[in-house]
């Protein structure tokens, strides 16, 4: 199999064999090592042919030989002219001479040896298309076409490193990369994991069925495994660390440490872990939260004499509690949330110690509450995320950590998707799991099927450089941040479940995704702000403690129904105030203190007073503002003009205006700015609200602050220099701009001419973008007219010239070869002409 990379896969009759490097690198070259079986003398030669998995010759070379008692030959090949990372090498000898024993005659032999080049670094800085079901090879072949990166290869959660190559094998003959699954899902998602013919969350319903045979029994609530188990995490960081050096050589896209992780299912609520390694590391964390011993008592309203005695009330206590004081509850929701982020951040260490390049993962991320996903703690825990998109999860979890790699899920398929799959994208989204447990995308015979079909136009125009262009590019933030409160979130779900009759335990992890009221008012204001086209960022609680309404230059806060607040965080608000800050809120901020005690006054009661039942209602301090909006719902016209009244006062101001024709703002477009270098790039796509379809379109004005050289990246048209656009928009793709002082003038090639097949030709691409780190596509045209994917490629640019290589094969064809790039911040080409003679 193409996959056993570092292993010698064919040998002679006489037992030659061709020996591999232990590792390979792409920009080196490397000796490979012919051994004889036995020592040999005489005059030869020995015949070199390498090719690859797209059909390649890459090298073909005679090379002399002159033995004398020798074992072995060592001859070079340049790891450069590889485009692919399945490859074969067949060395065929033949000596005239004396072998060891003393005999005379020919010797002809043959071995051969397949061999993997890793891919490229920087999988990230363009856009992934992964395929999670496995396919046939013409399935992968087709796939591959439709814009496909990537496939899945699972892992043995027992530890076992055997066994890949059957995965492996059919993606590296079609040219693609992989990722590892699941490779410590026992450990991570226990309560959610397939078990032979058993319902995923079997262990989760045992739990419950437990608890409600005897509310009293605690045992109910022991994870098993713990988080904090040490043997557990000793066994996981080996398996993690087998498996990452196991596929080192193929350079996996990340390695997932589980899939649909959490404490217990998914974004379920439950009490776990009161399991006794749990409980010691929750004591050992309050050391760290409360200077002694005495101060947790006060807190918690107990009389614990040791540490070791502390234990936590069960939600069934806290339910019943009469005096408002929820901490014993709420400090152990966050011990959980502490413990699953180390825990997880435990496997990250453990794939870096075997690979410092490596990246890791886990999938399936949930909506912000229950079953560990407090982002705040979990974003900086891993490299990248899987992410369901609810509940503003990708832009806090960006918020949190930017430099974290986010990925979202393809179910279905039509209009609703394919706006979904753009709008994901714009905001910050890197790539994307196909999840087509029904060959909906291609079929066994490599047809394409219904989705496949439906999705080859956008794949091919997110492939082709405009993914990496988003991805390449910054995306500033306003003075504007909405406070993202996990001990909010924590104190509401239990006050809701105290005024409601439903038993808490019945809940399921779909019913955690229902509305609340910090959910729906966080919702609603970053809806409004996107729609105006102010792009906010999240602000965490513990970012707040750390000063970051200081350090960031904000000029406004959010606090969407923040009931629970820290002294600290109250105190940076009240600052930040006082300094001429606005801060909005739609209910009393600080009823609570950070660990759920009710307070006696609340936290900002001098900024805020009670609420009033007026919405718009303003408070002066210091020097800043401080202002009730009551539902501030992204659909209500007059909250939205309140809001836009109060960020006019405070000089946050959208940058561009999207209006009607009508001149009054465009309600139901989304707006958001990209930077690159001196570049803007601008998006606006509109809300879907099915039916729509592309036949449904609106014209909107946009409105620039000063004359831009404006051009349409998807159409790649010149727009000409304006400031003032009237665009047709459709209810599904977007529009995008770039937007440049100057105009940027097309990109040049420069290089050889004229070449012989096995050549290695150098060209120097220039790029005239102010873009810092703008993208050409290139595409590289064969004599008979068709592009060679294994030679096109996105090519990153930071200056002014780009070199790109081309490593013709000794296969490829004789005659006139074209290389068309396209500067993708303007959409402007540029072709080449190559002369390939025999």
């Amino acid at each position: 199999m193409l996959c056993s990379a570092i292993a010698v896969l064919a040998h002679t009759a006489a037992a030659d064999e061709l020996a591999v490097p232990s590792s390979l690198a792409r920009d080196q070259p490397a000796d490979f090592v012919y051994r004889f079986d036995e020592a040999l003398s005489g005059r030869g030669s020995l015949r070199i042919e390498w090719s690859d998995v797209v059909g390649r010759v890459v090298e073909r070379r005679r090379i002399p030989l002159n033995l004398s008692d020798s074992r072995e030959v060592v001859f070079p090949l340049d790891m450069r002219r590889a485009v692919t990372a399945g490859n074969r090498v067949i060395a065929h000898l033949s000596v005239d001479g004396m072998n060891e024993t003393g005999g005379n005659g020919r010797r002809e032999s043959e071995a051969a040896a397949s061999f993997i080049v890793p891919p490229p670094d920087h999988a990230w800085s363009d856009y992934q298309i992964i395929m999670w079901q496995g396919q046939t090879p013409a399935g992968y072949a087709a796939l591959k076409q439709l814009g496909v990166t990537a496939g899945m290869i699972p892992a043995n959660n027992r530890g076992q490193t055997s066994g890949f190559e059957t995965s492996l094998d059919p993606l590296i003959r079609a040219d693609l990369r992989c990722y590892l699954e699941n490779m410590a899902t026992d450990f991570y998602s226990p309560y959610h994991k397939w078990y032979d013919n058993r319902e995923v969350n079997w262990r989760f319903l045992e739990a419950k069925q437990r608890y409600h045979a005897n509310p009293g029994d605690h045992a109910a609530f022991i994870r098993e495994p713990s988080l904090s188990d040490p043997e557990w995490l000793e066994k996981i960081h080996d398996r993690l660390v087998r498996n990452v050096r196991a596929l080192h050589p193929y350079r996996p896209l990340y390695y997932s440490l589980g899939d649909e992780a959490g404490i217990a299912d998914l974004a379920a609520f439950w009490d776990f872990d009161l399991s006794d390694t749990s409980l010691a590391g929750m004591r050992e964390w309050l050391r760290g939260q409360y200077q002694s011993l005495a101060a947790l008592n006060r807190q918690w309203g107990t009389a614990f004499s040791r540490w070791d005695e502390i234990v936590p009330i069960t939600t069934d206590e806290a339910l019943r509690r009469s005096n408002e004081n929820f901490s014993a509850w709420a400090d152990f929701k966050e011990w959980m949330d502490v413990a699953f982020a180390r825990a997880i951040e435990s496997g990250s260490d453990a794939v870096h110690e075997a690979d410092p390049g490596a990246v890791s993962a886990i999938e399936g991320a949930q909506i912000p509450g229950w079953g560990g996903y407090d982002y705040s703690r979990l974003a900086s825990s891993v490299d990248a995320m899987e992410i369901y998109a609810y509940g503003e999860n990708i832009p806090i979890a960006l918020s949190v950590n930017p430099g974290l790699i986010l990925l979202t899920t393809s179910f279905g398929s039509g209009p609703a998707e394919r706006h979904r799959i753009w709008r994901e994208l714009l905001r910050g989204t890197r790539g994307l799991v196909l999840w087509d447990p029904n060959g909906e995308f291609v079929g066994n015979d490599g047809a394409l099927g219904e989705r496949g079909r439906a999705a080859a136009p956008y794949f091919a125009e997110i492939r082709r450089g405009l993914g990496a262009l988003l991805i390449n590019s910054d995306r500033p933030t306003l003075p504007i941040g909405i406070l993202y409160s996990p001990a909010s979130r924590r104190l509401q779900w239990l006050l809701e479940r105290r005024a409601s009759t439903e038993e808490w335990s019945r809940r399921t992890a779909s019913t955690e995704y229902k509305d609340d009221a910090i959910r729906a008012s966080t919702r609603q204001f970053a809806r409004a702000l996107e729609h105006m086209g102010v792009r906010h960022g999240y602000i965490s609680s513990h970012q707040l403690q750390r000063g970051e309404l200081r350090n960031g230059n904000y000029r406004i806060l959010l606090l969407p129904h923040a009931i629970a607040l820290a002294e600290r965080e109250a105190a940076e608000v009240r600052e930040f105030v006082a300094r001429g800050g606005v801060v909005i809120a739609d209910s009393e901020p600080g009823v609570f203190d950070e660990h759920g005690r009710r307070l006696a006054k609340p936290a900002l009661s001098d900024l805020l007073p009670a609420a009033p039942s007026r919405s718009g209602a303003s408070f002066t301090f210091g020097q800043g503002k401080a202002v009730y909006l009551t539902s501030a719902n992204g659909y209500d016209r007059q909250n939205i003009r309140r809001l836009s009244r109060i960020l006019d006062r405070a000089g946050v101001k959208p940058p561009f205006a999207v209006l009607r024709t009508d001149g009054q703002p465009a309600s139901d477009v989304e707006t958001r700015i990209f930077n690159n270098g001196e570049l803007t790039i601008l998006s606006l796509q509109r809300d879907h609200r099915p039916p729509s379809n592309s036949d449904d379109r609106e014209t909107v004005v946009l409105a620039m602050p000063r004359m831009f050289n404006v051009y349409d990246l998807r159409e790649q048209r010149v727009l000409g220099s304006i400031d003032r656009l009237e665009l047709e928009l459709d209810a599904i793709d977007p529009v995008l701009l770039t937007l440049s002082e100057r105009p940027i003038a097309p990109p040049s090639i420069d290089g050889t001419r004229r070449a012989h097949p096995g050549e290695v030709v150098e060209f120097h691409i220039g790029s005239n973008s102010p873009a810092a780190h703008g993208v050409i596509h290139l595409d590289v045209i064969d004599p008979d007219g068709s592009t060679t994917d294994y030679y096109s490629r996105n090519l990153l640019t930071s200056g002014s010239l780009t070199t790109y290589t081309l490593p013709l094969a000794f296969s490829d064809k004789i005659g006139t070869w074209k290389l068309r790039a396209t500067d993708l911040p303007s959409g402007q080409t540029v072709t080449a002409e190559l002369q390939v003679d025999p």
